[in-house]
């Protein structure tokens, strides 16, 4: 891949490639759960953008949103961001979404939100280790049934977004400043683990992660066992992937509920992976005060 090439797009032969794109990056049967091409351009004419990627002619990614509100409870919605299966995990996905937040500071807008899944550890890790997005509120089955593989077979529990595009915070997580110390570093700090997993099977080929509850403790440091790969776990035990979305959600609730805030996706030595919580105030974080000092 050459130099990607990140611009607004409006015509309705590209807008027909996002269409594609989110057929392929959600891996769709078929086209009943894509965006339809006419909905796409009444947003781009009506206040939206939608940002397509490019290597030389070919659009491989794009995201899209739209901004909601007025004054000082304005933010921006940034709905879907997609990459062709084939560029995945080619870093397309971020660059797209700091294109986003360049266009969307061009607008006055300091918040873009969006939803994600919780569950999903690179989900997790890209939002909010790496965007410095940060996890407030917790959304029960928000979207009902989905008919993709990704998503099909589990309730879709979603956390709200909030990207807080103008802080030093957020521009401490972009470049680099703020990282999520490793698991044990956070344990030997007083971090407590709130979820546990054990792991069932004879080699790594065969083995699954199963979630193990534990009593909730108000430590000011939290970490949440999320498995490697839930659409794996799915594929091989519904039942323990449903559990794993039972005991996530009933975690995350009650420590939202109780002020805490997520912010961080780590691993341990065993390189199995954990969202982190911590007990702060929203002003706080928000001016990029090393946590982990």
């Amino acid at each position: 891949m050459e130099e990607l090439i990140i611009r607004k797009i409006k015509d309705v032969n590209e807008l027909e490639n996002v269409v594609e794109i989110e057929k392929s990056a959600w891996a769709m049967p078929d086209y009943r759960e894509t965006t339809p091409v006419h909905m796409l351009k009444a947003l781009v004419e009506n206040g939206g953008i939608i940002l397509g990627a490019f290597d030389k002619n070919n659009m491989i990614g794009f995201n899209m949103g739209w901004s909601v509100g007025c004054n000082e409870s304005r933010y921006f919605y940034s709905h879907m961001t997609g990459v062709l299966e084939e560029y995945k995990y080619k870093n397309v996905g971020y660059k797209l979404k700091i294109k986003q937040r360049e266009e969307v500071l061009k607008l006055g807008i300091n918040l873009i939100k969006w939803t994600f899944d919780p569950l999903q550890s690179l989900n997790l890790n890209f939002n909010l280790e790496k965007l410095g997005a940060i996890g407030r509120i917790y959304k029960e089955n928000y979207y009902g049934n989905i008919r993709d593989s990704i998503n099909e077979g589990l309730e879709t529990d979603r956390f709200e977004a909030e990207w807080y595009i103008s802080s030093k915070y957020v521009t401490d997580k972009i470049e680099g400043k703020i990282k999520t110390p490793p698991a044990e570093e956070l344990i030997r700090k007083g971090g407590y683990i709130a979820l546990d997993r054990k792991i069932k099977g004879e080699n790594k080929e065969s083995y699954i992660e199963t979630p193990i509850k534990k009593e909730f403790s108000l430590d000011k440091v939290i970490l949440i066992s999320i498995p490697a790969n839930i659409s794996s776990i799915k594929n091989i035990d519904k039942e323990t992937a449903k559990k794993w979305r039972l005991y996530t959600r009933e975690a995350y609730k009650f420590y939202l509920s109780k002020g805490y805030i997520a912010v961080g996706y780590t691993r341990n030595k065993e390189n199995y992976g954990y969202v982190v919580l911590i007990k702060s105030e929203l002003e706080d974080l928000l001016k990029g005060v090393n946590l982990w000092s």
